[in-house]
């Protein structure tokens, strides 16, 4: 049970982030956004998914994958909104 627990949260935890980055896009700002923050995250996320990979983890897997899918925009608006 825990692990069908753990991958459906490892699934759905990253769309939290999906506000955030709609609110950046829609006004153009991300000056409130740390690049450094996301930067981290983002980093993190690849050693997770490496280890994920490394222990054939599908929690970890999907949800590293997913993160960096929703981190990386974030990312990209620093250069962009900034």
């Amino acid at each position: 049970m825990i692990d069908s627990v753990a991958l459906l949260v490892g699934i759905v935890q990253p769309f939290t982030t999906l506000p955030q980055i709609w609110m950046v896009y829609v006004s153009q700002d991300a000056s409130q956004v740390s690049f450094f923050m996301w930067t981290g995250y983002n980093v993190a996320s690849i050693v997770l998914l490496v280890y994920g990979i490394h222990h054939r983890l599908p929690p970890i897997i999907w949800a590293q994958v997913l993160w960096l899918v929703v981190q990386t925009p974030m990312m990209v608006s620093v250069f962009f909104f900034n």
